[in-house]
């Protein structure tokens, strides 16, 4: 069983579910209250709940967060498994364990123009602090036409959303990866969230083009805080654990054979 580690114990907290907005059958969009204002909260970073208030499941779920309003914060959770399930089923009103914020978030790249490259629902750290009223260009990618709740809901949010569907029934026809070929390494950077396969493909277009780029990656957690090693990968630097070293690494730094 993970223990929390000094200083940890400000990290939790209660946490009320205030509301709910169901996007389609097993994706939807949650705001919760907590008694105190959360402190800042960087795009990247994370929080681990616990989506049930009895103890099966026993550990949280990690979610990045992708909202935050002096003590509210929101969550976009896809169905994945049983805990999600549980947590899709709550009502209104149920009082849930939080721990966070927690993790590195992406680093501030002052004089660069930033694209954020999202697949399914890692376009939530982008959804944070209205990045597009930052000038940064943010590009969405879904495998098809019954991603089309999450495409609207997010277009919503982000007026010039970028969106980009395997089967050009959403968007343009491709992937977000095809705006990398038209990015200057001596002014663009890029900013990465989603699957572990995009991610890779991401690391390897940019190489290509000399582009930087940080992603985010999503990785297994039990703790959020470092303390059971279930979250280590391999980098260029050694082993390193995504929960307290990242979520956030430099792309070239990760070693993706082994994901």
């Amino acid at each position: 069983m993970c223990r929390n580690e000094p200083g940890h114990s400000q990290l939790e907290r209660e946490a009320v579910l205030a509301q709910k907005e169901q996007l389609d059958d097993n994706l939807f969009f949650l705001t919760l209250e907590t008694a105190d204002p959360l402190p800042h909260v960087e795009p990247g970073q994370f929080v681990m709940l616990r989506t049930s208030p009895a103890l099966d499941p026993l550990l949280g779920r990690p979610f990045a967060i992708c909202g935050l309003h002096q003590s509210s914060l929101e969550l976009l959770v896809a169905v994945a498994g049983r805990g999600t399930r549980l947590l899709a089923g709550l009502p209104p009103g149920e009082r849930l364990s939080l721990r966070g914020p927690l993790g590195n978030g992406f680093p501030v790249q002052t004089g660069r123009k930033i694209h954020c490259l999202a697949g399914t629902t890692g376009i939530a750290p982008f959804l944070l602090t209205g990045l597009f009223e930052q000038g940064f260009d943010i590009h969405l990618g879904l495998p098809g036409i019954k991603w089309k709740p999450l495409a609207d809901w997010a277009s919503g949010k982000i007026p010039g959303l970028h969106l980009y569907s395997d089967d050009g029934k959403i968007g343009i026809t491709g992937n977000p990866l095809m705006c990398i070929d038209k990015l200057d390494p001596e002014s663009d950077v890029i900013w990465g969230c989603g699957p572990t396969g995009m991610l890779k493909a991401l690391d390897r277009e940019c190489r290509k083009s000399g582009i930087r780029a940080w992603v985010s990656l999503e990785t297994r957690m039990a703790c959020g805080i470092g303390g059971c090693h279930g979250c280590v990968v391999r980098t260029t630097g050694g082993p390193r654990k995504t929960c307290t070293d990242g979520p956030v690494f430099e792309a070239r730094e990760v070693c993706w054979d082994d994901i």
